[in-house]
């Protein structure tokens, strides 16, 4: 099994998702509808079909606004299978510094992390970033927590802030408390630091050029990033370049906004590829276009193998109660070992078809909504590039329905270090009723890079 790394759980994207329903963030964001939790508990569920497990990294779960909706007791009935640690463990990982989750997170508060996720105003979350920055003394919290425990010396932090308002900040602790008891009860898997390989992810996908930037601030920072003046100890701080990308995402030109906006996704990507790269991790890039043309699917569909899903899958997924989905796990055990063994794509399509035989399809949803999901496999690699993808300019087209950004998530970089498994989803009719031919329909693209990839056929 190899955990799948996501970049869907990311922060600032996953608050503003979970903030959408409530305009103006009157509703904390971890009180989120029945539906939209059936989403994330459905998205986590999807990923720990696709790799075994699901590898996070501290910031994702401890300032991961998805994770404050989603609670690991809970979790432990609702996304643990008994093919992973009997069911007594939840199959997600997470790293931290020594693998202490809790003195990871007190770091975080004593040195001036910038918490993402909080339902506030992005200026409130920088100015709790100066206020922890201003009162930074590691040496008194990591002796705070060894006396008083983390609760305590996680509320003391906040409190010294002024920042938070009580309930705000009783939520706050009160979210992390359940991580932290999972991690100290190793109900969560907790692993040591590993270096993040930056020259792996630089060999996918270089930053972008300078000239695909507007601005001249844009530039600006562009420079800082590759030039090393956003570096700590030595690696890019994604803390640092938010803080210099945050007057242009303000800025009243619409130029500096896309610029700001085209380097955050950039400098996320490479943060992320970098990471699971260090971690030997599955890594999953969500696409940013919801449809390519009829045509572009049809051409994809040519030339690599299909699995089908049912309509509106992951939130089929999602819907399970805790005991449908330990019986779904169970009578899947053999085709989940020879998909997370051998990449067997006829063992995912068994798990979807017994996932399409045991689910109804939920109520329609949004229009627009993309019910049918394809897995496409690259078939080997070709200077780099996997064949299907160089076939008929396929690699432009890839990149163009995942979003102009993922166009390096197609190369297998460094001699063949990393290879894609591109997952599509095209609007159709449930696979049951006979799916009619992919021509007729449109496409996401979503992708999935498998590490230590060399040569291979399927």
């Amino acid at each position: 099994m190899t955990a799948v790394l996501s970049t869907g759980w990311d922060s600032v994207r996953q608050r503003a998702a979970l903030s959408a329903y409530a305009p103006g963030g009157a509703v904390p964001v971890e009180l989120v509808t029945r539906e939209r939790r059936a989403e994330l508990l459905g998205r986590l569920r999807w990923e720990v079909i696709q790799g075994g497990s699901v590898f996070l990294t501290y910031p994702q779960l401890l300032d991961g606004a998805a994770f404050a909706a989603l609670r690991p007791a809970e979790l432990l009935a609702e996304l643990a299978i008994r093919q992973i640690g009997g069911g007594a463990i939840l199959p997600i990982r997470v790293n931290s510094r020594d693998a202490d989750l809790a003195g990871q997170l007190v770091a975080m508060l004593s040195t001036g992390f910038l918490f993402s996720s909080l339902p506030l105003p992005d200026e409130q979350c920088l100015r709790l970033q100066r206020e922890l920055a201003a009162r930074a003394d590691g040496e008194a919290a990591a002796a705070s927590l060894a006396a008083d425990g983390p609760d305590a010396t996680l509320d003391r932090l906040l409190a010294a802030t002024g920042v938070l308002d009580t309930p705000l900040r009783l939520r706050t602790v009160d979210r992390w408390h359940g991580w932290l008891e999972a991690a100290a009860h190793g109900r969560l898997e907790v692993s040591g630091l590993v270096p993040a390989d930056y020259a792996t992810a630089y060999a996918v996908q270089p930053p972008p050029p300078p000239e695909s930037l507007l601005t001249e601030q844009g530039r600006a920072v562009l420079a800082a990033w590759t030039g090393g003046g956003l570096d700590v100890r030595g690696l890019p701080n994604r803390s640092l370049l938010y803080e210099r990308i945050d007057p242009l995402l303000h800025a009243d030109d619409p130029d500096c906004r896309a610029d700001a906006e085209s380097l955050r996704e950039a400098f996320d990507e490479t943060y992320y590829r970098a990471i699971a790269a260090g971690e030997g991790c599955l890594l999953g890039l969500a696409a940013t276009r919801h449809g390519v043309p009829r045509r572009q699917v049809a051409a994809l569909a040519e030339r690599t193998p299909v699995v089908a899903y049912p309509t509106r899958f992951e939130l089929r997924l999602g819907l399970m109660t805790g005991e449908e989905w330990q019986r779904f796990a169970d009578d899947s055990a053999e085709a989940l070992t020879g998909w997370w063994q051998r990449r067997d794509l006829a063992a995912l399509q068994e798990v979807g078809d017994l996932l399409g035989g045991r689910t109804k399809e939920p109520p329609s949803g949004a229009p627009g909504e993309v019910p049918v999901t394809r897995i496409q496999r690259a078939t080997r690699a070709v200077r780099g590039l996997s064949a299907e993808m160089t076939a008929a300019g396929g690699l432009g087209v890839a990149a163009a329905g995942a979003g102009g950004g993922l166009l390096g998530a197609f190369v297998a970089g460094a001699a063949g270090a990393l290879a894609p498994t591109v997952v599509a989803a095209v609007v159709g009719t449930s696979r049951a009723a006979g799916l009619p031919r992919l021509v007729d329909y449109r496409g996401r693209y979503d992708v999935i890079e498998l590490p230590g990839a060399q040569e291979r056929t399927v």
